[in-house]
């Protein structure tokens, strides 16, 4: 006899109307491959009333309304997708749905990077299931990969191209040399950015990420304060002139690497990629996870990270496997019910070239001055880079830096913030491979 999962959604907003449609269009192909019956009993969303073209989304006996605890705890419901996003309201209905022995699939990545452990652990002790697959680069299936298909390997590093709308930014500025403001509200236009784009470009978007996957890579409990974040907006067209030069180009990168003793350098931050690596050719909105791992070497899965359609296609894969496999799961949701407590890496730890872009009041003795600090602080210059500028009192040139621990060059830049030719604070950024 075909398993009934009857499912109550909490949220319609661009994925949950995605995911009502793939309910109605994919349940009798799931119910016939998969033996699943699929049952959308219920939806709430604060707003449905306001927003009357919702409605028409929605197939007919199915419950809609306001009320999101009425259908988190709803006695029909065995099933709740959480599509609301944030901490608050979408924690408590979670914690309470599970509480009631109900199953979650959540795509809310804050909520899951700031209360993740705890709502395991409440899964388990009520006997649901916990599912998470769309939290982290949409479309791309990472995190099942990292519980179930790379625990024989041993995972090193873990990163790569984690924010659609920051890699579409850094992507159309290399292209057409426009600044980031301009690039930023075509970027709105398209709806590959929020009208408050924050998180995106501050990098909080993608830190909440890098914390789910070094839970899920290293088995460490990753508090999000850990993750050292950096925006994008600080680039200029001019950034993207010298990485050319360079034959690197800028992307945003989360990263998570495990050092030889243990600890995790856990960032999010612009880097230089060489133009002929992997990372360098996802373009646009698409997002890229690389894993290197012990034994096996490296793997890139690419694609579409955000959108409806491919966020709510991970959804809907997570409510499938559970119709499947029954609750709880074998195996935890972050892949140990025992994370062990996550002792943070440094500036020290982290030991790459670097790109310095400094923008001047050119006069004499500017170079001798930079050069003459960072000898102080013991770091090398490569190279000095410097295009034909016509603005000679906020002149933009480049030093790159040979391989050397960040602290070193942090300290070179704390002396260099004093000079007074600086026109505005230096830019750094790693050169990775």
């Amino acid at each position: 006899m075909t398993p009934t999962l009857r499912i109550g959604l909490l949220g319609c907003g661009a994925v949950g109307r995605e995911l009502v449609r793939l309910f109605a269009s994919e349940a009798p192909r799931l119910a016939e491959a998969h033996g699943v019956d699929l049952r959308l009993v219920a939806v709430a969303s604060r707003a449905l009333p306001s927003r009357s073209e919702l409605l028409s989304t929605i197939p007919p006996g199915v419950r809609v309304g306001e009320d999101l605890s009425a259908v988190a705890l709803a006695p029909d419901v065995d099933l709740v997708v959480e599509l609301l996003g944030g901490l608050d309201p979408a924690g408590p209905l979670v914690e309470s749905a599970l509480r009631a022995g109900r199953s979650v699939v959540t795509a809310n990545k804050l909520l899951l990077a700031t209360r993740g452990a705890e709502l395991a652990r409440l899964a388990s002790r009520t006997g649901a299931a916990l599912a998470f697959e769309a939290a982290v680069a949409g479309g791309i299936p990472i995190l099942r990969a990292l519980r179930e298909s790379f625990v024989s390997d041993r995972i090193e590093e873990i990163g790569g191209i984690l924010n659609g709308t920051c890699n579409y930014l850094l992507t159309e500025m290399a292209r057409t040399g426009r600044p980031y403001a301009e690039v930023l509200a075509e970027a709105r236009t398209l709806g590959y950015a929020e009208a408050d784009p924050t998180a995106d470009v501050e990098g909080a978007d993608a830190a909440c990420k890098v914390a789910l996957l070094a839970r899920m890579a290293f088995g460490a409990d990753v508090p999000l304060e850990v993750v050292r974040t950096e925006g994008v907006t600080r680039l200029r067209p001019v950034d993207f002139v010298y990485a050319r030069l360079l034959g690197q180009v800028p992307r945003q990168l989360g990263l998570a690497r495990r050092l030889p003793d243990g600890r995790l350098l856990l960032a999010v931050r612009t880097a230089l990629v060489p133009a002929s690596s992997l990372l360098a050719r996802v373009d646009g909105p698409l997002n890229a996870v690389r894993v290197t791992t012990a034994h096996a070497g490296e793997y890139v899965l690419s694609g579409p990270g955000a959108g409806g359609a491919p966020t709510a296609a991970a959804v809907l894969a997570d409510v499938v496997e559970i119709a499947r496999r029954g609750a709880p799961f074998l195996v935890p949701p972050f892949g140990t019910d025992a994370p062990r407590p996550c002792v943070a890496g440094g500036p020290a730890d982290s030991v790459a070239p670097f790109y310095v872009r400094f923008v001047v009041d050119d006069r004499p003795g500017v170079l001798a001055a930079l050069t003459a600090a960072f000898a102080r602080a013991e770091v090398n210059v490569d190279a000095v880079l410097q295009v034909p500028w016509t603005e000679k009192r906020a002149l933009p040139f480049v030093v790159t830096l040979e391989p050397t621990p960040e602290d070193r060059v942090a300290r070179a830049l704390d002396e260099i913030a004093s000079l007074p030719f600086l026109v505005e604070a230096p830019l750094l950024l790693p050169m990775v491979s």
